[in-house]
């Protein structure tokens, strides 16, 4: 399916929900860094540094039972032996005590297990030779005691001390190690934020000059097609190549330029037979006063008959009183008879001459009619 035929609402909702992704996404990355962060600043604060303090404490230790017996052996005073035998029990307690304490974090780590096991077993020889210098001290045995010290308790003290060293270096570093991944995890988080940011903005800009694009040139091609009709323009050609919105507008002003068009069209047809009927009536109309004046001469004849009519009436009229005086003096003028039928003879001749001319006068009209 063509990302054009989307709706405007999809096409912005897809937009919308790439950007958001990528900001998921910044987030996300953002938050396993600071996870990573954090577990690397936990790893330091609860476990390389209190080791180290712990190491630290024990190589204080060992320094406390090894100072307490030199000074019993140089001094032989006995509630100052006292003092030094009270500050080796109790160092010797701290060390078993801070031994168990660093225990758990060493078996985290592979590394630390051999270191643990020398500083056990390095720790337990040397109090255990602290044990038999005092031993040798309270009997009163100096020489052996020097002896023993330099020949026995020294090495093992080396020995433990060499332990503690190791397993201190070791946690330095593995706190330089986290130090470093803390450093290179937010390095490379800064990077990849702003990596992820800008390519989040490029997809942003992207879609949005994207989205702007297919909405603005859809309504700028609709508004110049309004306009070219609004002119009287009706040749413009419509393509519609998206089924969204803006093709749905795009077709609506297709359809309504071609049903304009058909409808001019129709017009002008109907112009153009009104146009034909015009002078068809024109012509009419010509013909129509030529028959008008044909019949203004046909009345005009018809007025002059009618006169001639009239004339004729009062003719006829007039020999009738002669017809009557001639019957009333018919007995006076018997003797005159022959002439007087004559007379009326040739009156009733002229009398249907006039009938015959009234009936083609009336033809005339009936004609005319």
């Amino acid at each position: 399916m063509k990302l054009a035929n989307l709706s405007i609402g999809k096409r912005l909702a897809l937009g919308f929900g790439a950007v958001s992704l990528m900001l998921v996404l910044i987030s996300a990355l953002s938050n396993a860094s600071i996870l990573r962060l954090n577990n690397g600043t936990r790893e330091i604060v609860e476990h390389r540094i209190p080791a180290i303090e712990m190491s630290n404490r024990i190589d204080a230790q060992i320094n406390i039972i090894a100072i307490a017996a030199r000074n019993m052996m140089l001094n032989a005073d006995p509630a100052d032996r006292g003092q030094q035998m009270q500050a080796i029990d109790n160092a010797r307690k701290v060390m078993t005590t801070t031994l168990a304490e660093i225990e758990p974090t060493l078996m985290a780590h592979a590394e630390s297990i051999g270191i643990l096991r020398r500083m056990e077993a390095a720790s337990a020889s040397y109090l255990a030779g602290a044990d038999q210098l005092i031993k040798l001290i309270q009997a009163g045995e100096d020489e052996q005691a020097r002896a023993y010290l330099v020949n026995e308790l020294r090495p093992r003290l080396a020995a433990l001390q060499e332990a503690t060293g190791a397993e201190l270096a070791l946690q330095k570093q593995f706190s330089t190690a986290a130090a470093q991944d803390a450093a290179a995890t937010y390095g490379s988080t800064i990077r990849q934020t702003w990596g992820l940011g800008l390519f989040a903005l490029a997809l942003a800009a992207g879609i949005a000059f994207w989205i702007t694009r297919s909405i603005t040139r859809p309504l700028g091609r609709a508004l110049d097609v309004a306009n070219t009709v609004a002119a009287g323009d009706l040749t413009s050609r419509i393509e519609v190549t998206t089924r969204d919105e803006t093709g749905q507008l795009l077709q609506a002003l297709k359809t309504m330029n071609e049903s304009l068009a058909r409808t001019v069209g129709a017009v002008r047809a109907g112009t153009d037979t009104i146009a034909v009927a015009a002078e068809q009536v024109a012509a009419g109309s010509l013909d129509l006063s030529s028959r008008t004046e044909q019949q203004a001469s046909a009345l005009e004849e018809t007025a002059s008959s009618m006169e001639e009519l009239t004339s004729t009436v009062r003719q006829n009229a007039d020999n009738a009183r002669q017809a009557n005086t001639l019957a009333e003096s018919a007995s006076g003028v018997a003797a005159r008879g022959g002439d007087v039928i004559h007379q009326v003879v040739d009156t009733m001749d002229e009398i249907q001459a006039s009938s015959s001319k009234i009936s083609d006068i009336i033809g005339v009209i009936d004609g005319i009619a």
